[in-house]
């Protein structure tokens, strides 16, 4: 199946979307904010970000998502890969490696200068949905599980604007 615009499930169970967000602020900022997985906890909804080992901003540090909907739960595990901040000339990468039992993949996260005090970010994810029955259903959902990444994401990335730009 071919890919539109990063919304369509390249294979079974494969749900891909990138949102991005312009800050007003110096990348630096912007990188360390997001790339504190527990400060998360504060704009994503029913979601509480814990740290589960390594060392804080090193590649090697664990950590979950543990999202929450009724009885529901969801625990999204992940290990950062990599980690460069922003520098000058030089935009700021991480990236994460879900390895939890229900979503793998990886998160890809960009923040680069984009002019004086402001800052661009770009959040991909390329999620692998693992049990086979919800990897089909993400892959019957066509566009739409993308498409709702990226919206929720964007949402995220909204909520967490007055902390990036320093305003709380």
């Amino acid at each position: 199946m071919a890919q539109r615009r990063g919304l369509s499930p390249r294979r079974r169970g494969e749900v891909v979307f990138t949102a991005r967000a312009d800050v007003r602020a110096e990348p630096g900022r912007v990188f360390d904010v997001l790339t504190d997985w527990p400060r998360q906890s504060a704009w994503v909804p029913a979601t509480e970000v814990q740290r589960r080992g390594g060392t804080p901003g090193e590649p090697g540090e664990r950590f979950a998502g543990v999202s929450r909907l009724g009885p529901l739960v969801l625990d999204d595990e992940m290990v950062v890969v990599s980690r460069t901040p922003p520098a000058p000339g030089r935009e700021g990468r991480v990236r994460v490696r879900k390895v939890g039992a229900v979503l793998g993949g990886v998160v890809d996260l960009v923040v680069r200068e984009d002019g004086p005090g402001r800052a661009r970010v770009e959040w991909t994810e390329r999620i692998l949905v693992r049990p086979r029955a919800l990897a089909l259903l993400a892959t019957l959902g066509g566009p739409l599980p993308a498409l709702l990444g990226r919206v929720a994401f964007e949402a995220v990335l909204r909520a967490a604007r007055p902390e990036l730009e320093g305003r709380r």
